[in-house]
């Protein structure tokens, strides 16, 4: 068969079921980019756990003159608490390291993570002076350190960042989950759309498609347009899915979240991220259209 005479059925197709095709594309490329999110939401985890996992450490905050009303903070910690403090940790054999932060370099800290409008709001003394801890076994040792230095003189907190990120890799996971279940309904009813289309298509060109086959057609190659028309608007879709990928992605990360990502506490995308996880579900679309169409027209359709 002529690629040129296979390309000019396949348009003529197109063209006879337009309204279909676009309704297929549409939904191919919603259920894509859900595919794509799920996908970007996997790495984004996945850089989480590089970036935090094994370097986690324990805040341990201490009393400022805004935080005397705390249960654990009747006055602002003083010079001798906090020297006997240090002492306490520096004999601990939980503790690998420490470092203590003064209120000045916890200020310093806050103004470059609420760079912006909010950090001209921000003095020193709002964020108050804390021991940077490393522990050998944070697993193992966190509960009894919590309990150990909860309750001690001049300590208001004691903070493990595991929580915080476990809490933000949670909500990253629920929200690869939801992509997960909306892209397989949307997929269905893209399947469900494809097959549909083809036999609707088949039974328009039944005529042609007996004359080819009385002069000699094989079966094959009377199905190979209706399987095109269904892989062009998958492609299609994908590629129109790589794009809403992109926006989404640039919404979230680059718009909302445009400090935190800046800064560094939450990991970015690039390009190449977008484009893994679109280029991977226009696979997805593209074989999952050829099969549904290939089974459709051997099950279905009689050519």
């Amino acid at each position: 068969m002529r690629a040129n005479f296979l390309m000019s059925g396949v348009a003529a197709g197109i063209r006879r079921n337009v309204t279909m095709t676009v309704a297929l594309i549409l939904s191919t490329s919603i259920a894509l980019a859900f595919v794509g999110a799920a996908i970007l939401a996997n790495t984004e985890i996945t850089k989480f756990k590089v970036q935090y996992v094994g370097k986690i450490n324990i805040s341990v905050y201490l009393c400022t003159e805004l935080h005397t009303s705390d249960a654990n903070c009747k006055h602002r910690t003083t010079p001798a608490e906090t020297a006997a403090l240090e002492r306490e940790l520096a004999s601990d054999p939980t503790v690998k390291s420490y470092q203590y932060v003064s209120e000045q370099e916890a200020f310093e800290r806050g103004k470059k993570q609420l760079a912006g409008s909010t950090a001209r709001f921000l003095h020193v003394g709002d964020l108050p002076a804390s021991f940077t801890v490393k522990l050998k076994n944070v697993q193992e040792d966190w509960p009894l350190f919590k309990a150990r230095y909860s309750n001690a003189v001049g300590v208001g907190q004691v903070n493990n960042q595991i929580d915080t990120i476990n809490t933000l890799i949670s909500i990253i996971d629920s929200a690869r989950w939801f992509s997960v279940v909306i892209a397989l309904l949307v997929l269905l009813a893209s399947v469900l759309l494809i097959a549909n289309t083809i036999q609707v298509a088949a039974a328009q060109r039944r005529n042609e498609t007996s004359i080819m086959r009385l002069v000699g057609a094989s079966r094959w190659m009377t199905e190979l347009p209706f399987m095109l028309e269904a892989v062009i608007a998958s492609t299609v879709g994908g590629l129109i899915a790589i794009g809403l990928i992109w926006g989404g992605k640039h919404y979230v990360l680059d718009e909302v979240f445009a400090a935190q990502t800046g800064n560094g506490v939450i990991p970015n995308l690039g390009v190449n991220d977008v484009l893994v996880a679109g280029g991977s579900g226009l696979i997805v679309g593209v074989v999952l259209s050829g099969v549904t169409a290939f089974i459709t027209l051997r099950l279905y359709v009689r050519l």
